[in-house]
């Protein structure tokens, strides 16, 4: 990744740390329980659950090879990100709804609606073809669309 690219996709500064989009909450203004605020109770769920998408969230899907990359990549940044889901080799990020404005590779699959199913909360095996890669940060759900396109669109 060249100085310039990772110059563009540095996170904000402290003075201005909230994203562009509105970051749910529970009652009580609760921020970082966004993942239970959107998803309810499919995000603590024992079994797999199917969730509407295109309201409160829309999702990216993009092919492990890509998505993993990209992963690493927002975590090396401190890019916002959240938590992200796996189906087969099919990995899905969560975005906020209208994030198809921002410019998506081919490979990579943008759905606002109607939904997608969501792991069971300790599915986290690479056994399962239903599973969470990640749920850290702690109840984040969003990724940040703007970083992800980006890093998306990098050539690996």
């Amino acid at each position: 990744m060249t100085a310039l690219f990772r110059t563009l996709l540095r996170p904000p500064a402290p003075s201005n740390p909230e994203p562009a989009w509105e970051i749910p909450t529970l009652p009580g203004g609760e921020p970082g329980r966004e993942a239970y605020a959107l998803l309810g109770p499919a995000w603590r769920s024992s079994s797999a659950r199917l969730v509407d998408t295109g309201h409160g969230f829309d999702v990216v899907r993009a092919p492990q090879l890509y998505a993993s990359a990209a992963l690493d990549q927002l975590r090396e940044l401190g890019a916002r990100r959240g938590a992200v889901a796996a189906e087969g080799d099919c990995w899905t990020f969560f975005v906020p709804p209208g994030a198809n404005r921002h410019h998506w590779p081919s490979y990579a699959a943008y759905l606002s609606g109607p939904a997608v199913w969501v792991p069971p909360r300790s599915a986290r095996s690479n056994d399962l073809h239903l599973r969470w890669i990640t749920r850290e940060p702690a109840g984040h759900l969003l990724t940040d669309p703007l970083s992800l396109s980006a890093l998306l669109a990098e050539e690996l």
